[in-house]
């Protein structure tokens, strides 16, 4: 083995640079995919900050963020308190729809849920969103959210009573009742701006190349520096990027960059592998992060700050819920592998039967992703199946089989979820009002089994 001392000094840094910086792409993940939705919001829907996007019907393959669902009303919107200071946020009563959202920071660590599993208890009021350097005195009236970013966002879905027109127009009213506006325009706020996304292409997936590095510098300069990240502000000074200093990588850190990147990618998806462990005795289904489960997906414990693992959701998932225990509004378990433990794998055909009596309050779905970016496969013309579908076929037991393959199988066409030749996916199992038996494992998800011959 060459010893690091004898390689040339070019070689060295070099390589020094391309180890510090796969630290600073782990350590940055959540913070650089939060922008890029951000920006993807900003600049493909032609969006101002506080302005709201929202579906007006399901959304299909050209949402491209990291895992959302294909079912519900999404509703979106992202602020500056460094710009606008305090934000109010004001939320409607929950009426002929639910309602179910997060708000979030720039480290995408959900502060609060909004609806009836929140704070509001879904009889609506003012959440006042706060800069990190507001003062203790709030006004009367107000739910305070601090939060430790400038910047934020929010997340909420509202989800009709059944996939009929008048069930999706009551979901669209209830949505169009949220207001969105600095607090010094509380006395007269703006009149609210919508923008319907559907069927407009919302690019927010981050690059996984050399230009991720010029998003991290970015947000170094836009966020305020948190105590508990002040030995990696060395750590990334070592690679070009520092408070108040422009980014301006050479050619030759560049190319470090462009390995570091791959490296950390290639980290991401090994350690979400890793990470996957059984809900079900000798299943393949698992909830997606037990680590964020535990700290309410702030990663941080009294002993550490869990980067590894916060990377790996920054990669992966995004507005994550704040509770996944028997309270929470929502519960994700997600499958990598079929029933025999091998990659799902676009050049197969896979089968799911989803047993009867599905311990969802509100509805299921089954949602499926491209392993390689953590979105929906692009061109996919159905993403997902889930239990508002009136024309998917049932069995006579009461349980329903899902397809996944790159065309639909023979006489499956209600049935099928698309996948791509040549490309692995990852599907994610929702339950919307999880009940007791899901909990209590009384109900259990089969594996996903490949179909002889295909």
């Amino acid at each position: 083995m060459r010893h690091l001392t004898s390689m040339a000094p070019a070689d060295l840094h070099k390589r020094s640079v391309e180890r510090r910086a796969v630290e600073a792409a782990i350590w940055g993940m959540p913070i650089v995919a939060m922008d890029a939705v951000r920006q993807g919001f900003l600049r493909d829907l032609g969006a101002n900050y506080n302005d709201i996007a929202y579906y007006s019907k399901p959304a299909d393959w050209r949402f491209q963020t990291t895992t959302p669902n294909a079912s519900t009303n999404y509703i979106y919107s992202a602020y500056d308190t460094r710009r606008d200071g305090p934000i109010v946020l004001e939320v409607p009563p929950v009426v002929g729809a639910g309602l179910y959202g997060q708000l979030c920071d720039m480290w995408d660590v959900p502060l609060t849920i909004v609806g009836p599993g929140g704070d509001d208890k879904g009889e609506g009021g003012k959440y006042l969103l706060l800069p990190p350097d507001c003062g203790d005195a709030i006004p009367d009236g107000y739910i305070p959210v601090r939060q430790q970013t400038y910047g934020g966002f929010w997340l909420m879905r509202a989800i009709p009573k059944s996939g009929s027109d008048e069930d999706n127009a009551a979901a669209i009213a209830l949505l169009k009742k949220i207001r969105m506006y600095p607090l010094s325009k509380a006395d007269a706020p703006p009149e609210q701006r919508f923008i319907d996304a559907s069927g407009k292409l919302w690019d927010g997936i981050p690059r996984m190349d050399e230009t991720f590095y010029a998003m991290l510098a970015k947000m170094v300069n836009e966020e305020p520096v948190l105590p508990r990240d002040l030995a990696m502000m060395n750590m990334l000074r070592s690679i070009g990027i520092e408070k108040g200093k422009q980014f301006a990588p050479d050619a030759t850190t560049n190319a470090a960059l462009e390995n570091a990147i791959a490296e950390a990618k290639a980290f991401f998806q090994d350690l979400q592998i890793s990470a996957l462990k059984p809900y079900w005795e000798g299943a393949h289904w698992a909830l997606p992060d037990l680590s964020g489960v535990k700290t309410e997906f702030s990663y941080q414990s009294t002993d550490m700050l869990d980067v590894d693992y916060r990377g790996m959701g920054g990669f992966f998932f995004w507005a994550p819920p704040k509770k996944s225990d028997a309270s929470a509004p929502t519960i994700y378990v997600n499958a990598v592998a079929d029933a025999d433990g091998k990659p799902l794998s676009g050049d197969r055909t896979y089968r799911l039967r989803v047993p009867a009596n599905v311990p969802a309050k509100q509805y299921w779905s089954a949602t499926v992703y491209d392993w390689d970016a953590a979105g929906f496969i692009r061109e996919a013309p159905v993403v997902s199946l889930d239990s508002f579908n009136e024309q998917a076929i049932g069995n006579a037991d009461g349980s329903l089989d899902i397809y996944f393959s790159p065309t639909a199988p023979a006489g499956q066409d209600n049935n099928w979820i698309a996948t791509a030749k040549g490309k692995n996916w990852f599907v994610i199992f929702r339950l919307y009002g999880p009940d007791k038996a899901f909990f209590e494992k009384t109900w259990k998800l089969p594996d996903i089994e490949m179909v002889a011959g295909k």
